[in-house]
């Protein structure tokens, strides 16, 4: 979408924030995100893979924004990254910390040699036009967009991937231990393929229930999908109760797109393994029989411990560290490369 003439990537709506200023940036529509459990509610407004893109067509450009009151344990900052199309800006720009109180990110013409990074980007066919600003937000809480000034153009259609990968999942999706926003799984697997991220990642709350698969069945603007589940519940729910909910999770969302490239995920190693627990097997044993019941052409069954090695975990024994993720995502682009037609 659209605001003050900047692409606002991977955001579906604008909720006026809590003080009267300001917008938090929902992933999901509040046609889908209301229907949806409390805490799915909240951690829809979390900008996983949420991106504000323009061309810079005066001398300079700044976006105003603060990051919402923090509770429940959350950091009461996070950190924002700056990129010209797919290059990294300085160290002194990025990263950059969010807090609580308004920032100010200023973009100016004079920090880009566009002429050398056009040429690089032609060169090693990166994926982004050199001239596209991108700033990558904060992934782990809802920011507040206050205001975007200067002059500037949105995207053009040529300046981003047209390959598009749709990733839902866990915290893990939703980035959680990642350093930086692009260093969790899902955005580092969009770049090894090429693709445009659309995170569709929930922090304890990937619960596959009906308004989830629905925002994912309401997409068409996606090629391929990665489908993450059973982490957020396996403490909570019985076997039997998770079955019943990724069968027609799953069946909803294949049978939508049957067109489209599909890898479902079950847990990456997680501290069960390490204690030898046989109920995330038996977890396991249920996304890869739904899979192969459905028994689609473009549906695959992929083994999160497969993914994730034990030594790539961080001291929680649930999240990837930041080793974890870069491993997911290289095994995990290769076998998206190896079996879809992309």
């Amino acid at each position: 979408m659209l605001f003050h003439h900047a692409e606002l990537h991977n955001v579906a709506e604008l909720i006026p924030a809590s003080g009267g200023q300001g917008f938090y940036l929902s992933r999901v529509p509040d046609a889908f995100r209301l229907q949806m459990h409390d805490r799915a509610q909240w951690t829809a407004l979390n900008n996983c893979g949420c991106e504000i893109r323009f061309n810079l067509r005066g001398d300079s450009a700044k976006v105003i924004l603060r990051r919402e009151k923090s509770r429940d344990g959350a950091a009461p900052y996070g950190l924002l990254e700056v990129y010209q199309g797919s290059f990294q800006s300085t160290y002194v720009r990025t990263p950059t910390v969010v807090g609580e109180d308004e920032i100010v990110i200023e973009i100016t013409r004079r920090d880009t040699p566009l002429p050398l990074l056009r040429n690089l980007t032609e060169q090693f066919q990166l994926p982004f036009d050199p001239e596209l600003v991108r700033i990558v937000l904060p992934y782990d809480w809802p920011n507040v967009l206050i205001d975007i000034q200067g002059e500037i153009e949105p995207p053009r259609a040529e300046q981003m991937p047209a390959l598009r990968y749709l990733a839902y999942g866990s915290s893990i999706t939703h980035g959680g231990n990642a350093f930086v926003p692009t260093g969790g799984y899902a955005m580092r697997t969009a770049h090894l393929l090429g693709a445009d991220l659309l995170n569709f990642g929930f922090s304890g709350s990937a619960h596959m229930e009906a308004a989830q698969a629905d925002c994912i069945v309401s997409r068409t603007d996606w090629n391929v999908a990665t489908l993450e589940m059973g982490i957020n519940v396996v403490y909570d729910w019985t076997v039997e109760r998770f079955a019943a909910a990724v069968d027609p999770f799953l069946t909803r969302i294949v049978q939508s797109h049957p067109d489209k490239w599909i890898f479902c995920i079950d847990l990456f190693t997680m501290k069960m393994d390490v204690e030898r627990d046989e109920k995330v097997n038996h977890y396991r044993a249920i996304v890869r029989d739904i899979v192969a019941r459905l028994n689609q052409p473009r549906l695959r069954y992929l083994s999160g411990a497969d993914l994730l090695p034990a030594s790539g975990l961080s001291a929680d024994l649930i999240h990837p560290s930041a080793e974890g993720m870069e491993i997911i995502s290289q095994r995990l682009a290769a076998l998206i490369r190896a079996q879809a037609e992309l």
